[in-house]
């Protein structure tokens, strides 16, 4: 039968003469726990797909037919539901094939078809490119497998069986996706608890990338168990013993190897030789029941010494994934360290499978804290995508997320939350809730006060302290958040709150134009201000204050509308200079000009900058000066009475003898003074003088002149004057 006859078998509907006999050994293995109607069906996805790439080779000279099988195999292996090894038998042919989505979904139903479209579509996407498309397509794709897992888990599965023969591609495709794999595969299959994919993955993924250090790892792991068997064996013998001795009689004792990958982690990031990392063994200790595993903990540390603060209960705290298992090192005979992992039976096989548990056949009850912790993190996804920007930033957020270990806190409620290592109270208040994050303005971990930025660690108790209503966000938070929950969060807030400001800055600069004519905002209602909203091409007043505040429109003459022919009268005085009071102008927060770093008291003009909001520079500075009068943008300012202390930097340049300790004699000045110091810079004029620029925090123009003087009071001391950029 040729290529070309497929879609008109599968427009008519597939009949039994249409159906290719499953292989042998796949046959078997899908016979084990999958009845007669099940394999029917899954012998038409196998049918379908050999028809589709009959004519087809893979790079080694294979059947095409071959990779599919391959990868249902896999998903056989982990009991998977029939809808899914049909759509792995299938994964392929919408993107190699002249087949389409509707005619699956006659053929084999929604679920098959939507499967096989995510995994068809998931193919397509370069997850290495920076490009907007790719990201695009990752977002798409991403927020497919929150709706059906199924669609990640034959997609894990398809790499899987590419990374074990990735030796026939051409090298730098070898490459390329080797680090996929290690940058998005291997964390994705962790993130849904499959362990065991996850190791396999990334060792292969390594081997590719790095062959030498791979194959050097892979001997010093050889050479260092051949060296140990005795031991091992004998404290394997020693666990099960005492184990079976104090009642645990049903137990099981195994050896645990570390994949290559991980030991390579190790190396890097701690900084340890190979030595000191080998020469730890791994045991797992399998049980009946939770009981049982305390019990053995306490049995062996009852036996062997433990290491202090080497114990983790992720029983009680599973991990996101689902994982669970006490784990504890130990000095054993001869001081030899150890390290145990206890689990129930089927707390090892979820370890080992993950989400994929919770589908195998007719066992879908035993596994709902791995599928409920995984899907919360797939379903979250979601709402991940609504505060994003663009899809590079979701793109971003999601690898971020993936590539994380984890701290476990606690809500004064004793709620357990699981969080990426290195969060602060900021992500977690947006973890509990977004009306929490968005409301917070103080912390108390274990019942004392904390700052926003401090790093929470396991086991500690966070309570967040809250305002009644929503508080300004402060963009400085993501310079120490690290949840891409809590960053996207604050980046909508941020931009909505850009937006307010910028509303309120342009209504500023209006009426200062309306001012100078006579004129005031309040006087235009109704009709008469439709009408000007209509030749100026906006939809309403706030979009025009918004465009006037992030300087996309002129304030003059946009003024000129509302007031035609606009000119300054006589007698008209200039505008009333805007209020700043504790930072603010009229509820917008400024900023203060790193050019000329204006202090309270000063002189002062109110720049509308497009990108910064509302700045404040100093009335000398260059940068304004010479458009004080031209520009709307820039408004004349005062200085309210501040209810809250606040400090100002201040840059001021000091010209000396150039002697030895004269820069610890200026310094002395100011830490007497109780002024802050936030940078020096030096500078030799000539062999006899020396030059310092210093920046200082003084509470006030008053303060800068006082601790001026006593600089120029100083014996060696040629000038000292301050830098308002005015030259």
């Amino acid at each position: 039968m040729s290529e070309h006859a497929l879609p008109s078998i599968l427009i008519k509907d597939f009949s039994d003469h249409h159906l290719i006999r499953l292989p042998h050994k796949f046959y078997k293995s899908a016979k084990k726990y999958l009845n007669t109607k099940e394999i029917k069906k899954i012998q038409k996805a196998y049918s379908v797909a050999f028809y589709a790439h009959e004519k087809q080779k893979r790079h080694d000279g294979s059947q095409y037919i071959t990779h599919p099988v391959e990868v249902a195999n896999i998903l056989l292996d982990l009991r998977m539901d029939p809808d899914s090894i049909c759509a792995a038998l299938m994964h392929d042919v919408l993107e190699d094939c002249d087949v389409n989505k509707n005619n699956l979904e006659k053929l084999f139903g929604t679920d098959v078809a939507e499967i096989v479209d995510g995994v068809s579509k998931l193919g397509k996407i370069d997850t290495t490119s920076a490009s907007e498309t790719d990201a695009n397509n990752l977002q798409k794709m991403m927020l497919a497998m929150s709706k059906d897992v199924r669609v990640l888990l034959v997609k894990i599965c398809d790499r899987l069986h590419n990374m074990r023969t990735i030796e026939h591609l051409p090298r730098p495709k070898q490459i390329k996706k080797s680090k996929e794999t290690i940058e998005l595969y291997g964390p994705l299959a962790l993130r849904i608890g499959m362990q065991d994919i996850r190791s396999e993955l990334e060792d292969l993924a390594f081997r590719c990338i790095h062959p030498i250090r791979a194959s050097i790892i892979e001997g010093a792991i050889k050479k260092s168990s051949g060296g140990r068997k005795r031991i091992v064996s004998k404290i394997r013998k020693e666990l099960k013993r005492n184990l079976k001795s104090n009642g645990v009689t049903d137990v099981g004792v195994k050896g645990r190897e570390k994949n290559i990958y991980s030991i390579y982690k190790k190396i890097k990031s701690k900084h340890k030789p190979f030595s000191e990392i080998l020469d730890v063994y791994g045991f797992r200790i399998l049980v009946d029941s939770i009981d049982e595993c305390y019990r053995s903990l306490g049995i062996i540390h009852n036996y062997f010494s433990p290491i202090e603060n080497r114990f983790k209960d992720y029983i009680a705290i599973p991990k996101s994934n689902g994982y669970q298992a006490l784990h504890t090192s130990l000095l054993a005979l001869n001081a030899f360290p150890i390290e145990v992992q206890i689990q129930t039976r089927n707390m090892s096989e979820i370890a080992s499978f993950g989400i994929a548990a919770h589908w195998q056949y007719k066992t879908k009850e035993r596994s709902k804290g791995s599928e409920l912790r995984a899907t919360k993190w797939l379903s979250g996804l979601i709402d991940l995508q609504k505060k994003t920007n663009n899809s590079s930033e979701f793109a971003q957020s999601i690898k971020t997320d993936l590539d994380s270990n984890e701290v476990f806190l606690f809500s004064p409620k004793g709620d357990i939350y699981a969080l990426r290592k290195g969060s602060t109270p900021i992500d977690f208040a947006y973890e509990v809730h977004s009306d929490l994050g968005d409301s917070i303005i103080g912390c108390k971990v274990n019942r004392n006060e904390v700052p926003l930025n401090i790093e929470l660690r396991t086991g500690q108790t966070v309570e967040i302290i809250t305002s009644k209503t929503k508080s300004d966000v402060d963009p400085a938070w993501l310079n120490y958040v690290v949840t891409s929950k809590a960053r996207n969060y604050i980046r909508s807030r941020l931009r909505k709150q850009k937006s307010s400001d910028a509303r309120k800055a342009g209504k500023i600069m209006l009426e200062t134009e309306l001012k100078r004519a006579g004129s005031s905002l309040s006087e235009y209602r109704g009709s008469s201000l439709k009408k000007i909203l209509d030749s100026i091409g906006v939809a309403s007043l706030n979009n025009l204050l918004t465009e006037l505040g992030l300087g996309q429109r002129t304030g003059s003459i946009i003024a000129e509308r509302f007031y035609s022919g606009l000119q300054i009268r006589e007698g008209i005085k200039e505008p009333k200079p805007v209020l700043i009071l504790d930072n603010k102008i009229e509820s917008v927060t400024v900023r203060f000009a790193k050019c000329c770093l204006p202090v309270f008291g000063d002189s002062v003009i109110a720049h509308s900058d497009t990108e910064k909001g509302m700045v404040i520079h100093h009335k000398k500075c260059k940068q304004v000066s010479r458009f004080t009068k031209k520009d709307p943008r820039y408004l004349p300012a005062i200085w309210g009475e501040n209810k809250k202390d606040h400090l100002y930097k201040a840059r001021i340049d000091i010209n000396t003898e150039d002697k030895v300790g004269v820069l610890s004699d200026v310094g002395s000045v100011f830490a007497r003074s109780g002024i802050n110091i936030g940078s020096v810079n030096t500078r030799t004029i000539d062999k006899k003088f020396a030059g310092f620029e210093i920046e200082i925090e003084v509470k006030n123009k008053e303060e800068l002149k006082s601790i001026m003087n006593k600089i120029r009071a100083m014996k060696f001391t040629i000038s000292c004057i301050r830098n308002i950029n005015d030259k």
